[in-house]
């Protein structure tokens, strides 16, 4: 059985860019909304992007 692996692809306040890869979507989430240090984010699994987040 393969496991889902969920691929978060922030873009944060200062500007940086980042790859993050979580094994549970709750994981994945806590780090796309963490509004307090990221602008821009996507969680994608499958290579299907699944949530968008812009803050």
């Amino acid at each position: 059985m393969k496991k889902v692996v969920y691929q978060v692809l922030t873009e944060t306040i200062k500007g940086d860019k980042k790859e993050k890869q979580f094994k549970s979507y709750r994981e994945a989430l806590c780090y796309a909304t963490d509004h307090v240090h990221v602008k821009v984010s996507q969680i994608i699994r499958q290579g299907e992007v699944i949530n968008t987040f812009k803050f």
